[in-house]
């Protein structure tokens, strides 16, 4: 039976895998989980283990404890990755989606989006391949990769993120979250609609606004996401300080 020693030996698949473990279910399940994975043993298999052995293969597997390596290749499968200051509209959209909704698990289509195919045009310069591929096709090449080779760029994006809030902080207001019940029964009704209708637009925030770039124009959703990030928001703070 093989037993991983380091980050570097588990593959992005089994990275999610782990990730997706419910911690809250106890040492004992979590750690037959883990092992369940890393050595490709059935669940059944892994319960007919002696309790020292199975005790013996968590304390070997202390490093799953910590987080990979927070480096990353710029190469991949014949791809390289597009630096995050050259980001369009759409692709940062996405990344911002699945980093809010768990970057650990969504790790492969985080690097399907940021990996891509390059050629040389006819002036000698090396081209990326544009934004229109599906990422969840993609994001399968990436599932047998060592999780050592992307890791680092998770932090990369979320360092790449904070500064991007701060310098476009005056474009973004502070995100209202639902009321409760008892949050509604300390308030007047009036202030109830004001925060629920501010939490709905919260919701739709990013279509909204390309709903304004597009001037309700939907036909234009597509050449507005291909426009790089930076200049969408420079654009978006010319009209919010001119209000026009």
């Amino acid at each position: 039976m093989y037993l991983p020693k380091k980050w570097s030996n588990i593959s992005v698949e089994q990275f999610i895998e782990i990730s997706q473990i419910d911690k809250d279910q106890g040492a004992n399940g979590y750690n037959s989980e883990l092992i369940s994975i890393v050595t490709d043993m059935t669940y059944e298999e892994v319960d007919e283990l002696d309790l020292d052995e199975m005790v013996q293969m968590v304390n070997d597997m202390k490093w799953s404890n910590t987080q990979p390596s927070k480096q990353y290749k710029h190469e991949l499968l014949g791809m390289k990755i597009k630096p995050l200051s050259k980001l369009c509209l759409f692709e940062y959209i996405d990344l911002d989606y699945y980093f809010n909704d768990n970057y650990h698990t969504n790790i492969d289509k985080i690097c399907a989006i940021l990996y891509r195919q390059t050629k040389v045009n006819e002036w000698g310069e090396v081209v990326l391949e544009p934004y229109d591929y599906d990422i969840h096709i993609r994001a399968e090449k990436f599932l047998d990769l060592p999780i050592t080779d992307v890791y680092g760029i998770v932090s990369e994006f979320l360092k790449f993120r904070e500064n991007f809030l701060d310098v476009y902080k005056n474009l973004f207001g502070e995100a209202e979250e639902d009321l409760t019940a008892e949050d509604k029964a300390a308030m007047e009704p009036e202030e109830i609609k004001e925060v629920e209708a501010e939490v709905k637009n919260n919701k739709w925030s990013w279509e909204r606004m390309i709903y304004g770039l597009t001037d309700g124009d939907i036909t234009k959703t597509e050449a507005v996401g291909a426009l790089p990030l930076t200049y969408v928001f420079n654009m978006l703070g010319m009209k919010k300080e001119l209000d026009i």
